[in-house]
């Protein structure tokens, strides 16, 4: 067994919690993942939401130990000050991903599409520090965005995830389904080419439009996956 697999069967209590996170304890998982004593590989919690929901959508199916070993930057359970706390930390990692599988659940993305039903998935997007966003948009030498901006490091954790599995190659590729992902690329590069005015940082929308694209991709596997069980 791993590492990951021993602790969970050790510590069954991390597993008891099936209810979502509310908004207090997604602010306590922000402060859990970003403890001085955690590996400098360690993922922020905002950077972890955006891993797991890219291992949720992901066609091939992620084990949890190898998710886990990504989002704490070491194959076994770090150390989060005391035994409660790690144990406290577990299961709201673990919690969390529970709350994503069940926002992408197969009749909930069917209902949110196709009945206009509010979506039941939202990002742990973190607040940016002012003094760290470059405004206007000004790009390096290698066209990158300088800088900080709204929902970097969610979209840095998603497309870590997706880069793991090379079925999304079928998705990436194909320039008829660019318009679906690209809410989600604009995050990763803070702007947008086609739109040079645009203010991604100051769009209302644009988390918006990121989770419809989130939902619109979830239906995209699905599909993907009945052609080829056709064949």
């Amino acid at each position: 067994m791993k590492p990951f697999v021993d602790y969970i069967a050790s510590h069954p209590a991390v597993l008891a919690d099936h209810h979502p996170l509310s908004e207090a304890e997604q602010d306590e998982l922000f402060e859990a993942l970003n403890q001085p004593g955690l590996p400098d590989e360690c993922m922020t919690a905002e950077m972890a939401d955006g891993f797991l929901t890219g291992c949720a959508l992901s066609p091939q199916a992620v084990d949890m130990a190898d998710w886990l070993e990504e989002v704490f930057g070491q194959v076994s359970m770090p150390n989060a000050g005391s035994p409660a706390a790690t144990d406290r930390l577990l299961s709201l990692v673990l919690r969390r991903w529970r709350d994503i599988q069940h926002g992408f659940a197969s009749d909930v993305v069917q209902r949110v599409l196709h009945t206009g039903e509010l979506p039941h998935f939202g990002p742990l997007i973190g607040q940016v520090d002012a003094d760290e966003v470059v405004h206007p948009v000004r790009l390096d030498e290698e066209e990158r965005r300088m800088g900080e901006w709204l929902g970097r490091d969610w979209a840095v954790g998603f497309f870590s995830a997706i880069q793991r599995d090379e079925t999304w190659k079928h998705l990436l590729e194909d320039e008829a389904h660019w318009a679906m992902v690209a809410p989600v690329l604009v995050f990763f590069q803070g702007y947008d080419a086609a739109q040079p005015d645009w203010d991604l940082d100051g769009d209302p929308e644009a988390i918006s439009r990121l989770v419809h694209s989130l939902y619109r991709i979830s239906a995209y596997w699905r599909t993907f996956h009945a052609a080829l069980q056709a064949h």
